[in-house]
């Protein structure tokens, strides 16, 4: 692991430590740099705000390749629909979702206000690489817009609701990924 990735590493920690005892708005970014040993400048350098300690990477843009790998032939909704549960079967993003850090980073988002709305706002990124990675012949952008926003929105509306209702002991609940599956294959009719 580089130095760079274990610093984060350090700052996410020590910060979901102090957000989960204290609540995000009561826990300053001097304060999370200061118990990581570091200063505010370097937190800044990891993140580029306080925020983005609990919501980054919880949509990766890497999620479009999936998208883009369904056949061409099948309707954008369906296509993203697919990529998105495509991509959440990988080994490495089921290791993620199932992590204690990802219930706890989706459960302060879902009891913090000010994060909930971060969470839509970062998963914008991703809706706006879905919607390219529908980009083909024939597909309309505003339909492959829609696709893209109907899926994100639902991720986003399914996971914050996971986190607010589940237990991370309760394994069958602690599943998000098996619940964002189910949720988003409704909106196909499939569920």
């Amino acid at each position: 692991m580089s130095p760079r990735a274990s610093t984060a590493d350090l700052l996410r920690r020590t910060a979901l430590r102090m957000f989960t005892e204290q609540g995000f708005d009561a826990v300053p970014v001097t304060a999370i740099a200061k118990a990581a040993g570091v200063s505010h400048m370097t937190f800044f350098r990891h993140f580029p705000t306080k925020e983005a300690v609990v919501v980054s990477d919880l949509f990766n843009p890497l999620i479009a390749e999936a998208v883009r790998a369904q056949p061409q032939r099948w309707r954008p909704l369906t296509r993203a629909v697919r990529g998105l549960v495509a991509a959440m079967s990988q080994e490495s993003a089921r290791k993620e979702m199932s992590s204690q850090e990802f219930h706890e980073r989706i459960r302060l988002a879902a009891l913090t206000p000010s994060l909930a709305a971060a969470v839509r706002t970062a998963g914008q990124e991703t809706e706006r690489a879905i919607a390219a990675a529908l980009a083909a012949p024939g597909v309309d952008d505003a339909a492959a817009r829609a696709a893209a926003g109907a899926v994100m929105g639902a991720a986003s509306s399914l996971l914050l609701a996971w986190a607010g209702e589940s237990n991370a002991a309760d394994t069958e609940a602690a599943d998000a990924a098996a619940t964002l599956s189910r949720g988003l294959l409704s909106l196909l009719g499939e569920a």
